[in-house]
């Protein structure tokens, strides 16, 4: 009898909808008690306080990517979870990690006396696949993964989507699978991930983004900024600085908005009083990004 704790692995680029995925797989019973381990990019997380309405244990490492840190943090954190309960766990990597490096870490820490890895989860952002292809990178990730999930087809024509499909089929991607905000179909998954064994015929592919971006954590408390004008700052800094990534919570009055932006969109929400008045920008050129730049963007 495996008693072992079940794993999943989710990666994804950058805004292509992990957290997502997660917060709808938390919320299945298979995945009942679940427990997560949220890697930030960024030295601040914003979704831990959305993901932890859903489960009682969210772990975060930020301000780092586990493939490319020692790996020690990630290993205690699964060592305990290991102690505290059999349920299963999900660890949502940054949006720069590189997954076989992730399995590294996890063969070299001995997780898997412990644990028995179920899938590995690779989400790609269907409409920015659809504009700008799969770089290497992105590629070489999600012919790793058991299952690629491809989000925001919303946003695509149908000739689009099934063009794209086919795009990916012909790069060898045949495990792909639709997400409509998160939901999936979960009888697709198999039981067993195969990238153990993808990891003995290939070397992880060394991930140049990794280096090439970093970020800033913006206080933006005090400063009254509408749904619109956000849109509009995205839309400025975007470009001005070679952003990937924006997320957190903006307020204007007793109004609060929730903001998650990719270069091919911006999606504004309502959000709650628990949400830190924060933006979390990555790019190229984030770190330039001060409240003095906000607040000169706001006129």
């Amino acid at each position: 009898m495996n008693d072992k704790i079940a794993l999943y692995l989710v990666n994804g680029a950058l805004g292509a909808g992990k957290t997502t995925l997660v917060d709808f797989l938390v919320q299945q019973p298979e995945f009942a008690g679940a427990r997560v381990i949220e890697n930030e990019f960024a030295s601040e997380s914003i979704d831990s306080c959305t993901l932890a309405q859903r489960v009682d244990e969210v772990a975060t490492i930020a301000g780092e990517c586990i493939c490319c840190s020692s790996g020690e943090e990630l290993i205690d954190i699964l060592h305990n979870f290991a102690i505290s309960g059999k349920t299963p766990v999900i660890i949502e990597s940054t949006g720069v990690a590189n997954t076989l490096r992730v399995v590294e870490k996890l063969l070299a820490g001995d997780v898997f006396e412990q644990y028995d890895l179920k899938q590995s989860l690779y989400v790609v952002d269907g409409a920015e696949a659809r504009v700008n292809g799969l770089a290497e990178m992105l590629l070489a990730e999600a012919q790793a993964a058991d299952v690629v999930l491809l989000s925001k087809l919303d946003l695509l024509t149908d000739s689009s989507r099934q063009q794209l499909i086919e795009t990916l089929s012909q790069k060898g991607l045949t495990n792909v699978m639709r997400m409509d905000h998160g939901v999936c179909d979960l009888a697709q998954f198999g039981s067993q991930s195969q990238i153990l064994d993808y990891l003995l015929l290939h070397e992880p592919v060394k991930n140049v983004a990794e280096y090439a971006l970093n970020y800033s954590v913006i206080d933006v408390a005090e400063l009254a900024i509408s749904a619109e004008k956000i849109e509009n700052i995205w839309a400025s800094l975007r470009d001005k600085y070679a952003l990937r990534r924006m997320k957190g919570a903006v307020a204007d009055g007793d109004e609060i908005f929730h903001i998650e932006a990719t270069p091919q969109q911006i999606r504004v929400t309502r959000g709650t009083t628990d949400e830190s008045l924060k933006l979390v920008v990555i790019g190229e050129r984030a770190r330039e990004i001060t409240r003095a730049v906000i607040m000169k963007e706001l006129g």
